[in-house]
């Protein structure tokens, strides 16, 4: 289910930055528009790597209290 949201962040994230940043705010300058864009990718990206290692972190803890039980 995470797959699937980052997933659609990474499609609809930057296209729709790109379209409301050059109608609104660079009042049609597609560089920067496209700037922009291309910094929200890397903002999505950024937080799929975090959601990663934050619940890898969470699988390890828990793999290491299940082997601290079976120890008992």
């Amino acid at each position: 289910m995470k797959l699937l949201a980052f997933t659609l962040a990474m499609v609809s994230g930057p296209i729709g930055t790109y379209y409301l940043c050059l109608n609104t705010i660079f009042k049609g300058n597609s560089t920067f528009a496209g700037a922009m864009a291309a910094i929200m990718a890397n903002i999505v990206l950024f937080a799929y790597v975090i959601v990663a290692m934050k619940e890898d972190q969470s699988e390890r803890e828990q793999g290491s209290k299940k082997e601290g039980k079976k120890a008992q």
